[in-house]
């Protein structure tokens, strides 16, 4: 009998080239929790209604891809458990999150987007933001590519010309110095890993770290920036960058859903794939009470 049709618990995985120890490790947090793991290829999918979820069923959606999304939105059913606080959130993805989080009070560097390359709208903006540097974002990337310091107007110019010629708006954001990059994981309302990211020699751009000793206690500060931008984006999981400077004021810089959190985990040993197993597996129960 094929599985989609068993009464089993299980989680339903939609991958589409996730890297292979991120669907290892949710396979293996359901194995030891009497969970069966289902996994569907994004790419590979029929569309038979016969895969829709069933009352109690778990679903995650690891992949960015726009056809593992549709997948997701294909096999939902009002009573799947998900990290969508509604149950239909799979529809309506966040967007905007930087003016999302503003609106709702919590702090970021101030930013604004860059529609137009009109020459004294670039300046205002450079003032109102502290002036130089600024940072400048691109949309599409991880991992800090398509982040950019810039540290005159001439380089600014040019950048945005090339940005716009390219089809991007890009972001352009106040500078934090002497800031701390924290990496919080949220499943639920509580953070479960955390983790400092650093900088390599001459970039002023960060990265995680494969040490056990980067995984600490964050900051609490830090801690409650990254629940609120979670629970703003109406999720109940993500990997939230935050910037601590030394006066204490932490700054949201984005809210990552799906995240990558095999990392936390391969690293400092932080189960993170087993609480969002458990968090699911809970959820799951309140609705099919």
């Amino acid at each position: 009998m094929p599985i989609w049709e068993t009464d089993s618990v299980r989680l339903v995985c939609i991958n589409d080239r996730v890297p292979p120890e991120t669907p290892g490790l949710l396979s293996t947090a359901c194995r030891k929790r009497g969970v069966e793991y289902l996994e569907l290829d994004a790419l590979a999918f029929d569309f038979d209604p016969a895969r829709i979820c069933e009352p109690g069923d778990m679903l995650f959606r690891p992949a960015v891809s726009g056809a593992a999304m549709r997948v997701e939105q294909f096999v939902t059913a009002p009573d799947t458990a998900t990290f969508y606080r509604d149950s239909m959130g799979c529809f309506f993805p966040p967007t905007g999150s930087q003016m999302l989080f503003a609106r709702q009070g919590i702090d970021v560097p101030r930013f604004v987007y860059l529609h137009h390359a009109g020459r004294d709208f670039i300046r205002h903006w450079v003032e109102q933001l502290g002036g130089f540097p600024v940072v400048a974002k691109v949309g599409g990337w991880s991992r800090g590519v398509g982040v950019v310091r810039l540290d005159s107007m001439a380089g600014l110019f040019s950048f945005v010309d090339y940005a716009l010629a390219n089809g991007h708006q890009p972001m352009l954001m106040s500078f934090i110095a002497d800031a701390e990059h924290w990496r919080v994981v949220v499943v639920g309302e509580r953070a479960v890993a955390a983790y400092r990211n650093t900088t390599d020699t001459d970039d002023f751009r960060t990265y995680a770290e494969d040490r056990p000793e980067a995984f600490v206690e964050a900051p609490p500060e830090a801690v409650r920036l990254a629940c609120q931008a979670v629970a703003a984006e109406r999720l109940e999981f993500g990997g939230v960058d935050v910037l601590m400077h030394p006066s204490g004021r932490g700054y949201v810089l984005e809210s990552n859903f799906p995240c990558y959190f095999a990392h936390a985990q391969l690293v400092a040993g932080i189960d993170i794939a087993g609480a969002m197993v458990e968090h699911l597996q809970e959820k799951a129960r309140r609705l099919t009470a």
